[in-house]
């Protein structure tokens, strides 16, 4: 979905609130349980925090789990920003380099994510669907099966991963099938 509206520059909270009301939640309620939400900024040459913090933080909120998202189209002036957003928040976002009509197929990780997260994403993106023990058991990592499942509930949380019940684990999806780190790391 195409947030510009028109517009090169896309500042301040009002816009933003405009934005998600008009453009994003109509778009969000539609959403399949396994849809991702892309936010196209196409043409903005520059977006303020005050505008990040309208649209994604509605979709991440602290207390909840996020909406799955990746941003994309975006100018090197937005993705600073976004990832400055992102990292005084303490949040991870996805943009979106490849993707078809239903799939992410390669995005990259912006925010401040730890190694550890980092690798339980690339992990699972390697795996689709597995359950932590599963992880586990494939990893290197001396990690118990008890903290490769918080892993990936963060990264669920964070709107980065799809989870399903499977008996008494969670089958764990990503949300793009191959991610790399964002510049910056």
């Amino acid at each position: 979905m195409e947030l510009s509206g028109g517009e090169q520059q896309l500042a301040g909270r009002s816009l933003g609130d405009d934005r998600y009301q008009n453009v994003i939640e109509p778009v969000r309620r539609a959403l399949t349980p396994q849809g991702v939400l892309l936010l196209s900024f196409r043409g903005v040459e520059f977006a303020t925090g005050s505008f990040f913090k309208a649209t994604w933080h509605a979709l991440h909120p602290d207390d909840g789990t996020a909406v799955p998202s990746a941003v994309a189209h975006l100018s090197d002036d937005v993705r600073e920003e976004f990832s400055i957003y992102l990292r005084g928040h303490r949040l991870l976002g996805l943009e979106a380099v490849d993707w078809t009509g239903t799939e992410v197929s390669l995005a990259r990780v912006h925010g401040q994510v730890e190694d550890s997260e980092f690798r339980a994403l690339q992990a699972l993106c390697a795996n689709p669907g597995a359950t932590a023990p599963e992880l586990q058991n494939l990893s290197v990592d001396k990690v118990s099966p008890t903290a490769w499942t918080n892993r990936l509930n963060e990264l669920h949380r964070q709107g980065l991963a799809f989870r399903e019940k499977a008996g008494r684990a969670w089958r764990f999806f990503p949300i793009a099938r191959e991610v790399q780190r964002g510049r910056g790391f």
